[in-house]
């Protein structure tokens, strides 16, 4: 999530709720027992919006993985690059 490193790069105490929302968003999101591990991507088109299984990266339980994983660990993300939303650690 865009707000979690953008917090993480300037220290601003705005984006660091922002990055919080989104999270307690996506674990509120959780359906145990559809999907995969309780994730369903929503996906539009002119037909209309259906929600179904998507492993993926870019929609999938795959860049939830990711993102929950950029979020609570220590380790600085590099998977955010191919998105060219990498941010730099902010200096100390």
């Amino acid at each position: 999530m865009q707000e979690t490193r953008l917090w993480q790069a300037s220290g601003d105490g705005e984006l660091r709720q922002a990055a919080l929302f989104w999270f307690r968003e996506l674990l509120e999101a959780r359906r145990p027992g559809q999907g995969y591990g309780g994730y369903l991507a929503r996906l539009s088109s002119a037909a209309g919006t259906r929600w179904e299984k998507d492993p993926g990266f870019l929609n999938g339980t795959a860049g939830v993985g990711l993102a929950l994983l950029a979020a609570t660990t220590s380790v600085e993300p590099e998977w955010d690059r191919v998105l060219l939303t990498n941010i730099p650690a902010r200096v100390s």
